[in-house]
């Protein structure tokens, strides 16, 4: 009887259900003469994605993807402040308070010109009292020494219209001096020079003069520069010292070249002491021609000294330098 019951119960509960879905799907029936509302239709968003295996849909071009280096793109630029720009340029501030402080040390070279294109020099060397220096011009140099104070005075004469002069300690230039001689072309040179503590003597026999006569030029002569600016012969000047630690020396004749005579003739014969020490040997020199302002290359010369028989005499060698002077004058 029971189990009757339940049956009633379960069939009737599904009739129920049955009955009312029937109901609500003629009530959602719409009726023959009402209207349809019309539905708006919402487009969706479509994503289309391409790469370089496809070809473009509906028209999109072929835009493929891909990543950048970042890293590799950086460009590196200064940092400028707006308070250091060109337009605006930052105020100068004091670099140094205390003056500069001099070298007490400095070595000074000064020239002074004189007649027929001489130089008179002035060496102030402080720290180097009592101390050889050379003197350095184009290819002519000598030495000489400092005094007490490292102070020097010495002649030079000028070979080159821009004159450049050097003053040498241990062989190191510690100072340079120029100077314009515009007349250096006026006066012909011929230079002897020679290394060594021998001393020679340029002589200089003008118009076929002897030995002696108002024609001969040398150093113990009166034959001065004065003399040469208005034509009245040459004359000749001595430069350097024998007693250096390396003695440089050198005689100089120079002549007025703008009073020169088609019929002068000029012999320079060298003179100097036999020695124990030089007798016998050669005596290597150089000489040097400086005509119409040009410098000639330095002819090097060797003068054999007589046996040691002469030694203690002072002899004059006319022929010394004659093949490398008799084409000057």
């Amino acid at each position: 009887m029971a189990r009757t019951i339940t049956y009633r119960t379960v069939l009737s509960t599904v009739a129920a259900a049955l009955g009312l879905g029937f109901l609500v799907q003629i009530g959602e029936t719409p009726s023959d003469g009402a209207s349809t509302p019309a539905r708006t239709a919402v487009p969706r968003a479509v994503t289309v994605v391409t790469n370089s295996q496809t070809s473009s849909v509906f028209g999109v071009p072929e835009n493929a993807h891909r990543l950048v280096d970042h890293i590799s793109n950086v460009q590196h630029v200064a940092l400028v402040r707006e308070t250091n720009t060109e337009e605006t340029a930052p105020a100068m501030g004091t670099i140094s308070a205390v003056p500069a402080i001099e070298d007490a040390c400095k070595v000074m070279l000064s020239a002074t010109e004189k007649p027929a294109e001489m130089a008179l020099l002035t060496v102030q060397a402080p720290c180097h009292l009592n101390a050889d220096f050379v003197i350095l011009h184009e290819s002519l140099r000598f030495s000489s020494r400092t005094d007490g104070l490292g102070t020097a005075e010495v002649t030079l004469p000028i070979m080159a219209q821009d004159a450049q002069i050097s003053v040498l300690f241990d062989n190191v230039e510690f100072a340079r001096v120029a100077i314009y001689a515009p007349d250096v072309s006026q006066y012909d040179r011929t230079i002897l020079q020679w290394r060594g503590a021998d001393k020679l003597q340029l002589h200089v026999l003008e118009v076929g003069a002897s030995i002696g006569q108002p024609g001969h030029i040398w150093t113990g002569s009166s034959h001065t520069a004065e003399l040469a600016t208005m034509g009245q012969h040459g004359f000749v000047t001595s430069h350097g010292t024998h007693t250096a630690d390396i003695p440089y020396q050198a005689e100089v004749y120079s002549y007025p070249a703008r009073f020169d005579r088609a019929d002068i003739s000029v012999t320079m014969p060298v003179g100097l002491m036999v020695t124990l020490q030089n007798c016998g040997r050669l005596f290597s020199t150089q000489l040097i021609h400086v005509v119409s302002g040009r410098i000639w290359v330095p002819i090097d010369v060797s003068i054999q000294v007589p046996a040691c028989s002469s030694a203690g005499e002072f002899v004059m060698l006319p022929d010394a330098i004659a093949p490398y002077t008799s084409l000057v004058r």
